[in-house]
């Protein structure tokens, strides 16, 4: 990113910012989510998977090919990256439903699954599922090497494009992997009869106490989330404590995950004070499977102020030590995150149209919280901020 400064000061700026975006995001949700508007794309998940597709090539063009060759456009003109970006997108979902899904694992086409069989809307349900778990778990493995490994040994050695394609190759090959032992073992159990030579029994079944994969959905969205921070409010900390890479990358990688899944305990146990325990194969609000999808969710409502924080704000604040910095920031992110969290509960069905009931199960805050970071990146990542940032006047 070229080194901008706000118009204004930080904090009219950071608040300009957020107020646009999220008008932005409410115009594209009214149209085209909300179960009151004329797409009503809510449900079952397909504006779900849309929205987490459109941030992978986000992250493609932005942190693997660093915005090549869309680097020598004026910023104005850099605009044209959205579309590019949103193209990939309808690019990847095709592939699937009529591609991939009918030639290979059908369970990423809705299509093929209703010619199988399937009742349409539990088709669309499993599919869309897949497609946005695909999503989330690109979404990180993409990351990682740019983010924690600061794309070695490659870097300051390989220009792009070649950069690009290594970084994208790597980064795919992770993301194939994820998948299969993370999410592919919950679609082995997810249909009427168990898939059991297809797909591993999954593993995590005996100490999550369920065969769901929000399990997995429950620490891994958390992952992503400290994966951003890592990228942006956290400014590589702690894991550059190890110094050298790959070292860093290892270190961030394992600090990452075993932090993910700390904090989704904590949530749980938060959720266990609140709500009593868990009852395994209960329902909603009783069932564990709902409060995994719900420790996710939590996360998700931190994905917003993180980058608004660093993009908007100027990372704020800035005039303490290092470690200071990064607590204060840390801390402001999750109480910004908890109390979007309840707004979003509150004011969700009047101003979204989502279910009024906090624990339907047509109940899902993610979708809200990853489509409302989609017009910060895109403005963001693409456009360097412009207008709301500006190139430094120098005196001759």
């Amino acid at each position: 990113m070229i080194f901008m400064e706000p118009r204004w000061n930080n904090i009219v700026t950071g608040i300009i910012g957020v107020v646009i975006t999220t008008i932005i995001a409410l115009v594209f949700w009214a149209v085209f989510a909300d179960p009151r508007g004329p797409m009503r794309m809510y449900t079952p998940l397909w504006f779900f998977a849309i929205t987490a597709w459109l941030i992978v090539p986000t992250i493609w063009l932005y942190l693997i090919f660093e915005n090549y060759p869309f680097t020598k456009l004026p910023i104005k003109k850099r605009a044209v990256m959205i579309p590019v970006s949103v193209v990939i997108t309808l690019i990847c979902i095709a592939f699937f439903f009529y591609f991939y899904g009918p030639l290979a694992v059908p369970y990423f086409s809705w299509p093929k699954l209703e010619s199988m069989g399937v009742a349409k809307l539990a088709a669309r349900d499993y599919s869309c599922y897949a497609l946005a778990y695909s999503a989330i778990v690109a979404i990180f493995g993409m990351g990682i090497w740019p983010i924690l490994f600061n794309n070695w040994p490659w870097r300051n050695k390989v220009e792009q494009p070649a950069l690009g394609f290594a970084v994208f190759a790597l980064g795919l090959s992770i993301s194939v992997f994820l998948f299969q032992v993370l999410v592919h073992p919950h679609f082995g159990e997810a249909f009427p009869i168990s898939q059991k030579f297809v797909a591993a029994t999954p593993w995590w079944k005996d100490f999550a106490l369920t065969y769901h994969g929000n399990f997995i959905f429950g620490w891994f969205v958390w992952a992503v989330v400290y994966l951003i921070m890592t990228a942006t409010i956290w400014e590589g900390k702690p894991w550059t404590a190890a110094r050298k890479q790959p070292w860093i990358g290892i270190f961030g990688l394992v600090g990452i995950i075993l932090l993910s899944l700390l904090t989704m305990y904590v949530v749980l146990s938060v959720m266990d004070i609140n709500l009593g325990y868990a009852i395994p194969g209960g329902r909603r609000s009783a069932g564990l499977y709902w409060r995994y999808l719900h420790s996710a969710e939590v996360a998700g409502f931190m994905l917003y102020p993180t980058l608004a924080l660093y993009y908007y704000f100027g990372n704020v604040p800035k005039k303490f030590s290092e470690e200071v910095n990064w607590a204060i920031r840390t801390v402001i992110v999750f109480v910004a995150g908890f109390i979007i969290h309840q707004l979003y509960y509150l004011a969700g069905p009047a101003l979204l149209g989502v279910p009024t009931s906090w624990d339907s199960e047509a109940q899902l805050a993610l979708v809200w919280a990853t489509w409302w970071i989609v017009p910060l990146v895109y403005h963001c990542w693409f456009m360097d901020r412009w207008p709301l940032y500006k190139t430094p006047v120098t005196e001759s």
